[in-house]
C-alpha cells in the first residue's frame, strides 16, 4: 500500500510539473509577439499570476489593446512567466 501511495504521488507532481509554464518558451513567444510595444522590463514588479490575468484579458477582448492578439493559454501562460521573472 505504501508503494502505491509514493506511486500516485510522483504521478500527481509530475502532472503539476508538466503543466507548468515554460519560461524559454514564454521569451520566444514574447519576442515574436509583443516586442513591437512592450519589453520584460515593462512589467518589473509584477507576479506571473497577475500577468497572466492582464493578458488573458487582453486576448478575450476585456481589456483595450493596441491590437487584437491572438495567443493560446499556454502562450499566455508562457509570456507571464517570462515577464514575471523580469525577463531572465
Amino acid at each position: 500500500m505504501l508503494k502505491e501511495a509514493i506511486v500516485v504521488a510522483v504521478a500527481l507532481s509530475w502532472a503539476a510539473a508538466s503543466g507548468a509554464a515554460d519560461v524559454a518558451a514564454g521569451k520566444v513567444a514574447a519576442q515574436a509577439k509583443c516586442v513591437e510595444c512592450h519589453e520584460a522590463d515593462d512589467w518589473e514588479g509584477e507576479s506571473a499570476a497577475s500577468l497572466e490575468a492582464l493578458i488573458a484579458d487582453i486576448v478575450a477582448g476585456k481589456v483595450k489593446h493596441k491590437k487584437k492578439i491572438e495567443l493560446s493559454s499556454a502562450e499566455i501562460a508562457n509570456i507571464a512567466a517570462y515577464w514575471g521573472q523580469g525577463g531572465k
